[in-house]
């Protein structure tokens, strides 16, 4: 299995004159975690690499899994977002829900069949298929570096985590 994802403390975001933003964390990570849990799909930000001057951005909504405090996705190596990260594995993601957000920012790679035994490798693609009723192999997992969080419609409530 993936190493155990260590959680660095929650802080408040970098404050931003207007916008209401707190001055200490209001959320803990359980908010994280079951906002990604509960999604249907992820919506995933990468971009291309073909012209260093000015990247294109790219944008896909993807299904996956949240487990261990990490998002796995599939999806064939053929599309755009898939040839953005094996060029530039930078990647945002986040669940579609705009009032109760999550965005995270990070790392995305493949994983090699070594990293998970059998077992987890069954509990990971059964995950997937309980969710959509279709077989996959959710191969990428994203690593993450900042976490973003607030929940209700102002900013009040924003935390974030930022991972070494």
């Amino acid at each position: 299995m993936l190493p155990k994802l260590t959680i660095p403390p929650s802080e408040a975001p970098k404050p931003i004159d207007g916008y209401g933003l707190p001055d200490a964390p209001q959320l803990d990570w359980s908010f994280v975690s079951e906002q990604m849990a509960a999604a249907r799909y992820y919506w995933i930000s990468t971009a291309d690499t073909d012209d260093a001057d000015a990247p294109q951005p790219h944008v896909a909504p993807l299904w996956g899994v949240w487990r261990g405090d990490r998002v796995y996705f599939d999806g064939s190596p053929q599309t755009r977002w898939a040839r953005n990260l094996a060029d530039h594995p930078a990647i945002a993601v986040h669940p579609p829900d705009a009032e109760n957000v999550v965005i995270i920012e990070g790392v995305a790679r493949l994983l090699s069949d070594a990293e998970l035994s059998a077992a987890e490798w069954a509990e990971l693609d059964g995950a997937y298929a309980a969710k959509y009723g279709t077989q996959g192999s959710p191969r990428w997992v994203v690593e993450p570096r900042l976490v973003l969080a607030w929940a209700g419609v102002n900013l009040g409530t924003m935390t974030r985590w930022r991972f070494e």
